[in-house]
């Protein structure tokens, strides 16, 4: 029934002037309407917890305009809430330094966010870097090796040719009259060829 009403003085059905006797009245009276005995015997659990929820809302209600210093303090909080103007200068200036420190706190989270995000730029490219520098070492390391295999191959080649001439050399020595032979075909043949 009355659980949509937003303030205490909804909830006990009064008038914001009435006397601390007429709001004991009141809480009373909106009490035994609400108390969960007072449902049926067949009432669901929804309806039991809906009750319990409306009984405690009018003992608050109570609880606070039953106290004379509560119920000002809550009639100031209700007059602040509907009536901006009884807002303080003092109010104004918090909520501004409230704004400004909000503005300032996004700046700095927005400052971390992009040097962040710098950083990782800054990774990938240092890790870009990295990788084509590993990748130029590599490449030279290959260059170099397939330098020494060739370098070795023609030391092959060298010590080859170089045992070839030997071997001759010592065939020649040890024939001299091959040698001989060889030279005078040698010159039948320039004789011929002229």
């Amino acid at each position: 029934m009355s659980t949509l009403k937003a303030t205490f003085y909804d909830i006990l059905d009064i008038q914001k002037d009435v006397p601390t006797n007429e709001i004991r009245k009141a809480y009373r009276k909106r009490a035994l309407e609400t108390h969960p005995d007072k449902l049926d015997p067949g009432a669901s659990e929804k309806e039991r917890q809906a009750a319990e929820r409306e009984f405690h809302k009018v003992n608050d209600a109570f609880q606070t305009l039953g106290d004379p210093q509560k119920r000002r303090k809550y009639d100031a909080m209700l007059a602040l809430r509907t009536d901006p103007v009884l807002i303080s200068e003092e109010s104004v200036r918090r909520t501004a330094d409230r704004q400004e420190w909000a503005r300032q706190q996004k700046e700095m989270i927005q400052r971390r966010i992009n040097a962040f995000k710098d950083q990782e730029a800054l990774k990938k490219e240092r890790e870009a870097l990295k990788k084509e520098q590993d990748n130029q070492r590599k490449e030279q390391e290959i260059s170099e090796k397939e330098q020494k295999l060739r370098e070795e191959e023609n030391r092959k080649e060298e010590a080859r040719q170089k045992k070839v001439a030997e071997v001759l050399q010592e065939l020649r020595n040890a024939t001299p009259e091959l040698t001989a032979r060889r030279e005078a075909l040698l010159k039948v043949r320039t004789c011929l060829s002229r």
